[in-house]
């Protein structure tokens, strides 16, 4: 009797140790499997992109040689004075065309574009040559500056342009002789026309 009763103490004992045993690795397992990281977190963590800067576009390159700022007061000019009133509203489209050879200052340029914008009713000799569909085509000579000192990053042209106005079928209807003076500046990466006067 007595061994029996030890023998179930034993088993008993036995059993608690077991059960004991059991949770312990369970709570170690839920523990364990806890701390894993889960499989859609990235790994490692990436820094967010930083956002691009827009560039600024360069300006458009001259189309006409700044390296001869004489010459290129004369392109500037004949250009300037030289009309089409089939397809011109006003003279400002011709200094439009100059600033479109993309050698004025950024000022004048400014300048110029701003007053294409202001609306000019065609009158007086404007109005004549519209009426005959005529064109006016200006051929400047640069003559002496009247003494304006010129230095390396200034220049003074003076010029004598004379425009020929011709009607719809090419027959010659007048011509004028005008002076003009310009101005250009070099502030290292060619010449500019910065000032564009009659007289």
């Amino acid at each position: 009797m007595i061994r029996r009763l030890a023998l179930i103490g034993v088993l008993a004992g036995a059993l608690t140790v077991a059960g004991c045993s059991s949770e312990t690795d369970q709570d170690q397992t839920t523990t364990n499997s806890s701390a894993q990281p889960s499989s859609t977190e990235a790994w490692p963590p990436t820094e967010p992109a930083a956002p691009t800067e827009q560039s600024t576009p360069a300006p458009a390159a001259p189309s006409v040689d700044t390296s001869d700022p004489g010459e290129l007061g004369r392109t500037v000019v004949e250009t300037w004075f030289s009309y089409d009133t089939r397809t011109d509203t006003n003279r400002n489209d011709a200094s439009v065309r100059a600033a479109d050879l993309g050698a004025l200052t950024g000022e004048l340029d400014a300048q110029v574009r701003a007053d294409a914008e202001i609306p000019v009713k065609a009158s007086g000799e404007w109005a004549q040559w519209a009426s005959q569909g005529a064109t006016v085509t200006a051929v400047a000579v640069e003559v002496p500056n009247q003494g304006q000192a010129n230095t390396a990053t200034k220049y003074h042209g003076m010029y004598e342009v004379t425009s020929t106005v011709t009607d719809s079928s090419g027959t010659e209807i007048g011509t004028d002789v005008q002076y003009v003076a310009v101005v250009l500046t070099d502030n290292g990466d060619g010449w500019r026309v910065s000032s564009v006067a009659t007289l």
